[in-house]
C-alpha cells in the first residue's frame, strides 16, 4: 500500500454542496472517476510522503492547526473568487475541468495562506517531495472532472455540461475559506507514482485533522 499525504483548504459547507452536486453530476455523465475519489477541496499542496508514521502524523496536524489558528486571528474566513470554468489538456488522455479561483489580482489573503502552508512543510525533516506555490503551473482550483481520457468532441461536450451544470446549480462565484485539512491518502494502484491519477482505481483517503480558518 502506498502512502501519500496532502494539505486542502475547505469552503463554505453551502457553496461546497452545490460544487459537489455539480462534479457528481459531471463525473457521473462522462464516467470518469478520479475528482470523484477525493473530497471537495482545493489543494494546496502536491502528495507527500511522510516519514515518522503516527507521531509524525500528529505532529504535522499539529503544526498545521497553529497555523490555522494564527491565520484566522488576521484574515478570519477570508473571500474566495472563482472565475467559473476552466481546463487543461495536456494530452488527450488527460482532461481536467475546474472552478477558477486565480483572480486578476492576486487574493493576498489566499495565496499568502499557501505559501505559509508550503513553507511549514518545506521546513518539517519528515516531509518528503518538493514544494510549489500558486503560480500559473500549480493554481488555485477546485476539481470537477480530472485525468479525463477523453476524444475531443467528448472533451467538448463535458465542458459544455460543466457550464451549463454549474449555472442550473447556482455555483456562486463568491465564497469563503471555511478550514485547512490534512489527508492521509491510500492506494495500491499508485505505486510510487502518483503523478497522472494512477490513484483513482482505488483511492481509499481518511481525514487526519481539520483547522477552522
Amino acid at each position: 500500500m502506498s502512502i501519500r499525504y496532502a494539505v486542502s483548504l475547505l469552503t463554505d459547507p453551502d457553496f461546497t454542496a452545490r460544487a459537489y452536486r455539480a462534479r457528481q453530476l459531471i463525473c457521473g455523465q462522462y464516467a470518469c472517476w478520479a475528482a470523484e475519489m477525493h473530497m471537495l477541496h482545493m489543494p494546496m499542496s502536491d502528495y507527500f510522503p511522510l516519514a515518522g508514521g503516527a507521531d509524525a502524523e500528529a505532529q504535522l496536524a499539529g503544526e498545521l492547526e497553529r497555523l490555522a489558528e494564527r491565520y484566522r486571528r488576521v484574515s478570519p474566513r477570508f473571500p474566495l473568487f472563482n472565475r467559473g470554468i476552466t481546463t487543461t489538456r495536456a494530452t488527450e488522455a488527460d482532461g481536467n475541468i475546474w472552478l477558477d479561483f486565480s483572480p486578476e489580482v492576486v487574493n493576498e489573503s489566499l495565496y499568502r495562506l499557501q505559501s505559509l502552508a508550503a513553507d511549514l512543510l518545506e521546513r518539517n525533516p519528515a516531509v518528503g517531495g518538493e514544494r510549489r506555490v500558486f503560480s500559473p503551473d500549480f493554481p488555485p482550483q477546485m476539481p470537477l472532472l480530472s485525468h479525463a481520457n477523453l476524444a475531443d468532441s467528448v472533451f467538448d461536450s463535458a465542458l459544455e455540461f460543466a457550464r451549463a451544470v454549474t449555472d442550473e446549480l447556482k455555483v456562486s462565484q463568491i465564497t469563503r475559506a471555511w478550514r485547512l485539512a490534512l489527508t492521509r491518502f491510500e492506494s495500491n494502484a499508485a505505486g510510487d507514482d502518483w503523478t497522472g491519477g494512477r490513484w483513482a482505481a482505488d483511492l481509499q483517503w481518511r481525514a487526519v485533522g481539520s483547522f477552522s480558518l
